[in-house]
């Protein structure tokens, strides 16, 4: 019996495969070794690809980055919806997207995004990629989150609680990077939880101290 071959690759989808392990060995280098050392040649190295192969894809180390800016927003969102779907129908629907977002939030894709913006404060370049990429990413985790929670249409609350969640989880992973004891963040997390459910009117507001008040 003859030897069932492979279909062999198009053009574009060699050249696609390539633009993909070289933007995933800028965003390795970006978590590991931070923004100012992930120069064109560290980039090449862990690629493993030839420098002209490189130079063709990506001309200058500015045009890498901007391509990791949405090669990172693109990887998040498609995680955050693989998750979004993962959710029981059954389970606190807000509790469940706090834990998500948060998830989302201080993931390795979210650090590594933090040294585009860290740098991005200094570059105008790199800031002129950055904000309408992050615009967009910030738009469409909002708007799935409404999506799940399935009540924005109702509930002229649900938008705002949202943006101040995924503001909130934000600045809390933000504080995680000089210190990885993330025990006092996990209870900021329970109280917003219950926040949550305050604010929406599902817990009387004394149930908000009275949970606080726990370890």
């Amino acid at each position: 019996m003859a030897e069932l071959k492979a279909p062999r690759r198009t053009q574009e989808e060699r050249r696609t495969a390539t633009r993909t392990r070289i933007l995933d060995a800028a965003v390795e280098s970006l978590l590991e070794r931070g923004y100012a050392a992930t120069t064109v040649g560290e980039v090449q190295d862990r690629a493993g690809v030839a420098r002209g192969t490189l130079l063709h894809h990506f001309p200058t180390r500015v045009d890498i980055m901007v391509a990791a800016i949405k090669h990172i927003s693109d990887r998040r969102v498609e995680q955050f919806e693989r998750e979004l779907k993962l959710i029981p129908s059954d389970t606190g629907r807000l509790a469940a997207l706090v834990d998500l977002a948060w998830r989302d939030l201080n993931s390795p894709m979210f650090f590594a995004a933090l040294e585009l913006w860290v740098a991005a404060r200094s570059e105008p370049e790199l800031r002129d990629a950055l904000v309408p990429v992050e615009r967009e990413l910030f738009s469409r985790i909002h708007e799935s989150m409404l999506s799940v929670v399935g009540a924005e249409a109702v509930d002229p609350r649900l938008p705002t609680l949202v943006q101040f969640t995924l503001d909130m989880l934000t600045g809390l992973s933000m504080s995680t990077i000089l210190t990885s004891n993330l025990g006092s963040r996990e209870v900021l997390l329970r109280r917003w939880k219950t926040a949550l459910s305050v604010l929406m009117g599902e817990l009387d507001a004394t149930q908000l101290v009275a949970r606080s008040r726990r370890p």
